[in-house]
């Protein structure tokens, strides 16, 4: 009799991976600031003061020339005007003969007697005093502030993922045939 085998094999998938793969790389962002601070300069220049002392000094008797000349003169005039009635009364003096007085004997004893000194107080004048102010002067600079800045990055390294698929064993069908006959005639 005859026999069919069959003989199978099966196909065979060889699959190979990887994964995926990502490596990443950071570089940190910078920031440089400089600051320059503001800067404010004042200078003070000095005030004027005048002091007039001629006020002061006049009222004491030191008299600058040309007031000196003008109080001689108005002395000078006054002198002559209490002189002149002086000599005036002098004169009516001597006129008055019914007044039995011997006027020459009694003007002679008059001349000889001193005056009684007179204290007088008097005002002494503040010197004048005038003062210029003068305003500080500012001369500011502003401050500043520079910066610089460097992004930071990121560096990436990205590898992705395989799959290798083959054939290990390709499918196959195997038939044939035998003979399974046994011979009985022995």
């Amino acid at each position: 009799m005859l026999t069919l085998n069959i003989s199978q094999q099966y196909a065979k998938i060889n699959i190979t991976t990887a994964r995926a793969d990502m490596r990443l790389s950071t570089t940190r962002p910078q920031l440089m600031i400089d600051t320059e601070p503001a800067v404010v300069e004042i200078s003070q220049p000095k005030g004027e003061l005048e002091i007039d002392w001629e006020p002061f000094w006049s009222s004491i008797g030191l008299k600058t020339p040309s007031q000196f000349s003008r109080d001689c003169a108005e002395l000078g005039r006054q002198t002559a005007m209490e002189t002149i009635a002086r000599i005036a009364q002098d004169g009516n003096r001597m006129a008055a003969i019914e007044s039995k007085e011997d006027a020459m004997v009694a003007m002679a004893a008059d001349s000889t007697l001193q005056p009684v000194p007179e204290v007088v107080w008097a005002h002494l004048e503040p010197p004048v005093i005038h003062y210029t102010a003068r305003p500080p002067v500012f001369n500011p600079s502003p401050g500043s502030v520079k910066y610089n800045f460097v992004r930071g990055t990121v560096n990436m390294d990205y590898l992705p993922a395989q799959v290798n698929i083959s054939m290990a064993q390709y499918s196959s069908v195997k038939m044939w045939v035998t003979d399974n006959s046994v011979d009985i005639n022995v």
